[in-house]
């Protein structure tokens, strides 16, 4: 069935498989598996699996909106996550320079015996 049904754009269908009976109904339910793959905003490719579980009831236009939602989703996921790009190398020093004088601030802070620096 996974062969007959529409896919979005930039997904890899892995295929379906039936995966039991539903408990009231008494129909077969059918895992269709997508692979979706999503470049951020600095060229990094990102992927994730999509299950879409149906029973025999559910119309193939309703899996594959499921299918197009949960895909459009991700993508929105890689964008919003991904927008900040990742700090240079120079950037990381004067962090970590930064960070190395606020843990010599609080070692100094520490030893004062009111807790409070005053030198």
């Amino acid at each position: 069935m996974q062969k007959e049904l529409w896919t979005p754009q930039g997904t890899v269908p892995l295929g379906s498989a039936p995966v039991g009976y539903n408990a009231e109904t008494g129909s077969q339910i059918t895992r269709h598996t997508l692979l979706v793959k999503a470049k951020d905003d600095f060229g990094k490719e990102h992927a994730t699996r999509i299950i879409v579980l149906a029973d025999g009831d559910t119309s193939k236009a309703h899996i594959e909106e499921m299918m197009g939602k949960a895909a459009e989703s991700f993508k929105d996921q890689v964008r919003e996550k991904y927008s900040k790009r990742p700090p240079t190398a120079q950037e990381r020093k004067d962090i970590g320079k930064a960070l190395n004088e606020v843990r010599k601030h609080m070692r100094k802070r520490n030893e004062s015996t009111t807790g409070k620096l005053y030198f």
